[in-house]
């Protein structure tokens, strides 16, 4: 382990204490990894023992230069979190995060990949790439998800080809996929579909990212915004279908996803017109 993602001595006790707490409440090593791995940075940052940071610290470092709102949010929600996980357990009298302004989610809707870089992805050279970018934006699945993928989590049921897709929370989902993508599956035979490097079982998240940045220009999340949206077009506005297949919780999450373009908001406005004038010959 580098001397960067190293946990500060003071920290290691309460932060290995908290990651076995997180992991008997069954989280995902992935959740685990994100808040070790957000709480070590601020470890570096503030040099104070963890029993020692005051809620002026944790102000300091969610307003720091560069932070995005979405990543306030999340660093936010990780304080709390520790520091409720170490009032109850009698590491800290207080919470610090207690009594802070919460952070509103931004409303700004984001992009769809168009269908250009969609198919300029697919047009790599690297048979990897094409499979991920396959993944995104023809079945859906988060970058995380992309990389967990295993040649046997394909299943071959009544109706034809789905994918076990292993999601947030250790939550699992079954998701059909086209005939095109499981043969690509098919091929790469049983096991991990992008195995890892030096020791690792499989690719991280981020290995999948940089893929499809590179290959597209757009990262993965904006190819599963172009599912969503292309599924919601093709069903007939069935959100609650898209919404299982995306894994969401929330069905407003998932309308979050959907773009609407202005050439289909005007489709709706002549339809409604037609409507009308329809209505007009009634007795």
């Amino acid at each position: 382990m580098s001397k960067k993602n190293m946990m500060p001595e003071p920290w290691n006790d309460w932060v290995d204490e908290w990651s076995a707490d997180m992991r008997l409440r069954s989280l995902s090593e992935n959740t685990i990894n994100l808040r070790r791995y957000q709480i070590g940075a601020f470890a570096r940052h503030t040099g104070k023992h963890p029993g020692e940071v005051t809620a002026s610290d944790i102000r300091k470092w969610l307003g720091r230069k560069g932070l995005g709102n979405a990543a306030k949010r999340g660093d936010r929600c990780m304080f709390s979190i520790f520091y409720g996980w170490a009032q109850r357990n009698g590491k800290r009298l207080d919470n610090p995060v207690e009594g802070m302004p919460t952070i509103k989610r931004e409303q700004r809707k984001k992009r769809a990949a168009p269908e250009q870089a969609v198919l300029i992805g697919r047009d790599s050279s690297d048979p990897r790439t094409r499979l991920i970018i396959m993944l995104a934006a023809d079945a859906g699945l988060r970058r995380a998800e992309i990389a967990q993928v295993r040649g046997d989590d394909l299943i071959d049921d009544e109706l034809g080809w789905s994918l076990i897709v292993h999601g947030k929370g250790a939550k699992d989902r079954i998701v059909p996929l086209s005939d095109e993508l499981a043969r690509e599956i098919r091929r790469r035979g049983p096991g991990w579909l992008f195995p890892g490097e030096k020791g690792c079982d499989h690719i991280c998240g981020d290995t999948v990212y940089r893929l499809v940045k590179d290959a597209t220009g757009y990262p993965p999340h904006s190819l599963r915004r172009r599912f969503a949206t292309a599924a919601y077009i093709t069903s007939n506005g069935n959100v609650m279908a898209i919404k299982e297949l995306l894994g969401h919780e929330s069905l407003a999450t998932t309308q979050g996803y959907i773009t609407v373009s202005g050439r289909m908001l005007r489709t709706v406005i002549e339809q409604a017109r037609g409507y009308e004038a329809r209505g007009t010959g009634d007795g």
